[in-house]
């Protein structure tokens, strides 16, 4: 009964209908409601099949350098320290040191790559900018070199072809320790530190590779797997990682905003029953859309795959499976903190949480299961082919943190639980204490005055 009431609270209110909307809308914005376009064929021979990173030090190193020295070139590099795009220019010492970096990789002088950057000087009341052409080549190995032929701006200088390329003695280990020092000089979030460099070693998918993958995603993922997977990544992103925070908050402020605390302070029910009751039923508020738009987004697929065996309960398990602890975690949170602090704070603290997890890991939406991820990431849309084989080698990974958010989750309802008892018991009263000390001044004021 109790149950019934706390659900029939949350789901009759303003905030609950909004949560919908804006559920619905995140979802269908990110084109997660409807998957008809993104349908997975069985690869023909001598077909492109698109790329795949690779860390092969023989393609990437070259790929980096010539990167690196692209944005040196015109001072002007690209990052994403926490997520969103900064464009960075050092200044002329933190030039030269990458200037240093380079001339490590390539072996050249690094006065003579220091002169290969775009800059502008003076020559007394003339002003010119020197511009350098470069033109990337390969050499009968397969590596590239980048030549700089420098302008006519000066007579010393025209005509002047220098070429870059990653010496022979070098280590991929020293490159990678070379990189990961330009990407502190320019502050984080570049492709040069050691474990982006990754993304500089495309190659292409061999049709043995595609073939394998399609027959992953049919057999394993019967199909419908991946499409609840590609789901689940944008709903827990977008939904359960910070809006039930809202739902949890609000409720606990409309009871105290009501002075419905001391009516629900001395009722017979035991604190844990009375906080579990509604932890289950925002939950529960919580899931019944996204288990709606979950099968809404896999039906969408359904007919594309007649005579495949399908799943038809996939998109059900991952909703447990994978949407679910995260909204567990944000309510337990929010209802704690309430509790504890009597204010909505937890909405700043679960938003700051949201923002720094989604934006540190927007460079690894590839498969991003570290054990504190808020949201895990396995997104790369349909024509992946789900990713099967990426997927089961970061299942365990994903498995430890979904149930390290359960078992979180699970201890913040019993501190609230605890929080609860006490203040049940007038241990934890603060608007008391505060009206006490109110009175204590007042009554001191009084005894001086007298």
């Amino acid at each position: 009964m109790l149950f019934w009431k706390e659900l029939k609270k949350i789901v009759i209110g303003v905030p609950y209908f909004l949560f919908v909307v804006v559920a619905v809308f995140a979802l269908y914005s990110q084109g997660a409601l409807d998957f008809s376009k993104d349908k997975i064929t069985k690869p023909e021979p001598n077909k492109d099949y698109g790329t795949k990173n690779e860390e092969i030090p023989e393609v990437i190193m070259p790929a980096a350098l010539q990167s690196l020295f692209a944005e040196f070139k015109e001072n002007n590099y690209k990052t994403y320290p926490i997520g969103f795009f900064k464009n960075v220019k050092l200044d002329k010492d933190e030039q030269r040191k990458i200037a240093e970096i380079i001339s490590k990789i390539t072996g050249n002088d690094i006065n003579e790559i220091y002169s290969l950057q775009n800059f502008s000087e003076s020559d007394g009341d003339i002003s010119f900018d020197m511009e350098i052409n470069t033109d990337i080549q390969s050499n009968k190995n397969g590596d590239f070199v980048i030549s700089a032929d420098k302008g006519e701006d000066k007579e010393s200088l025209r005509g002047r072809t220098i070429s870059l390329s990653v010496r022979d003695n070098i280590s991929y280990s020293e490159f990678k320790e070379l990189m990961q020092r330009a990407d502190n000089i320019l502050g984080g979030g570049s492709e040069y530190a050691a474990e982006a460099l990754i993304s500089y070693g495309s190659v292409p998918v061999s049709y043995e590779e595609a073939l394998q993958r399609y027959q992953l995603a049919k057999n394993n993922d019967k199909i419908t797997r991946g499409y609840a997977r590609l789901f689940s990544d944008y709903a827990a992103v977008m939904v359960s990682s910070i809006l039930p925070v809202f739902i949890a908050v609000i409720m606990s402020m409309k009871d105290k905003s009501a002075k419905m605390s001391e009516l629900i302070y001395i009722r017979k029910e035991s604190g844990i029953r009375i906080v579990s009751v509604r932890f289950i039923a925002i939950i529960t508020a919580v899931m019944i859309p996204l288990i709606i738009l979950s099968y809404i987004s896999n039906i969408s697929v359904w007919n594309m795959y007649q005579g495949i065996k399908l799943d038809y309960l996939a998109p059900l398990k991952y909703d447990f499976g994978w949407i679910l602890p995260s909204a567990m975690i944000v309510t337990a949170i929010g209802m704690c903190l309430t509790e504890l602090t009597n204010t909505p704070i937890a909405i700043a603290i679960c938003g700051l949480w949201w923002f720094v997890d989604i934006n540190l890991g927007i460079k690894s939406v590839a498969a991003s299961c570290s054990l504190f991820r808020l949201s895990p990431r396995h997104n790369a849309a349909g024509n992946s082919y789900f990713r099967t084989q990426d997927f089961i080698d970061n299942f365990p990974r994903l498995f430890n943190n979904r149930l390290f958010f359960i078992g979180l989750s699970i201890l913040f309802v019993i501190v609230t639980v605890i929080i609860y008892e006490a203040k049940r018991k007038g241990k934890l009263n603060g608007d008391n204490k505060i009206k006490r000390a109110f009175a204590s001044i007042r009554h001191s004021k009084g005894e001086f005055k007298a």
